[in-house]
Parts: structure tokens; sequence; C-alpha cells
């Protein structure tokens, strides 16, 4: 399914679902992500190495929806980071040392204010989708699960915008033995359950 009509099914799952009176706030943001390494080995052999995605700018979307009980909204993250994998010490290919890629997320959840107000500290979870999607089209594009839990503050500014900061981790599944970026025959396989990324955003939420 292309990122397109994933985000578009999601935006109208949340339309359909929100209450009608509930009101709605949009936070475009920008925010840094940090990332740990990926366990991979040479699929028949004992070779092992590790991939280290590059710390880099992010940016996206958060739409949230009031629910019914005050202090609690719905919560659609739309996340984008362009970074590049490479092997600590190997090959992707011959004479190929790094992949540069783009990372999306769409994932769905909730967020809580302890306070029950619609600014202040709040926590949030959501889960949701990954792309891994490489610059190069021979090489492998993948999808795998993720979710995300995180905190921050909304300081209000007037009555229909806010000043968002967060800082979130962002855990995606990798099925260990699955196959890992490759060009023509795959020999990269993944050698780890998942991977972790921190994200730092800030961004203003526009209520309406």
């Amino acid at each position: 399914m292309k990122r397109q009509t994933l985000i578009a099914l999601t935006l109208g799952s949340v339309l359909i679902t929100s209450p009608v009176a509930a009101e709605v706030s949009l936070a475009p943001f920008v925010g840094y992500r940090v990332s740990n390494s990926v366990d991979i080995e040479t699929a028949g052999a004992s070779t092992k190495d590790q991939i280290d995605f590059r710390d880099s700018a992010s940016q996206g979307l958060v739409l949230n929806f009031d629910l019914a009980e005050p202090g609690k909204q719905g919560e659609l993250y739309v996340g984008r980071q362009r970074t590049s994998a490479r092997l600590d010490d190997g090959l992707f290919a011959p004479g190929v040392g790094s992949i540069d890629l783009t990372i999306y997320q769409v994932q769905f959840g909730g967020l809580y204010f302890p306070g029950g107000k619609n600014h202040g500290g709040f926590v949030s979870g959501v889960l949701g989708v990954t792309r891994l999607e490489p610059k190069d089209s021979g090489y492998d594009t993948h999808h795998r699960a993720a979710l995300a839990i995180g905190g921050g503050y909304q300081f209000f500014l007037t009555e229909h915008l806010r000043l968002r900061l967060d800082l979130r981790g962002i855990y995606t599944a990798l099925n260990s033995g699955g196959s890992a970026f490759c060009s023509g025959g795959c020999e990269l396989r993944f050698n780890s359950s998942g991977y972790l990324q921190m994200e730092a955003g800030a961004g203003l939420a526009i209520r309406f």
C-alpha cells in the first residue's frame, strides 16, 4: 500500500470516528531524531555487523481531537526523517558503504492531560507502521509495525493556539531473520527484534 493511500485512509477513519462536537487541533512540527544500531548477519554465514542510522532532523504533523472525558484526546501522528544507513564493518554492495533513505511513520492512539485540561503537561501513546524507503529503487523498501510513547508540554498562547513540545520514543519491530536492505540477491538478514529512535520536537498546535 502506498504511503499516500495509507495516510488518507487513516485520516478518514479519524474523521469518521471522532465526535462531531469535538474540537480538533493540528500541530505541524520539526524535530531531531537519534537512533540505536540494528544487528544484522550474512545469510548462511557467521559474519555479523550493525546498521547505523544517521541522526538527523525530522518533521511531520500531529492531529488531535477531544474525547468525551476531559483531558483525553485521540491522536494521529505522521512523521518523516531523511537519513542514511551504513554498515559498521562492511558494504551493502561493492563500493556502496551507505544508503540514503527516508523513514516514515503513520500511527494512531491517544493523548492524556493529567489535569483534565487541553494544555499543560501530557503523555501520549500511538501505534502504527514504519516505512523504510531507500532513495535508490534498487534496494528493498520495508514496512514494519511500530509504536511510540512520549510526553511533553503544551503552553497556552491563545484560545486557539498552543506551543507544543514533545519527547517521544519510537520503537520499530523487525522480524529477526527477515531481509535487510538488499540489491539483487539478498545476503543480509536482520538479527534484531527492533530498533529505537528518540525524537525531540516542537510545533504550533492550532485548535478549531
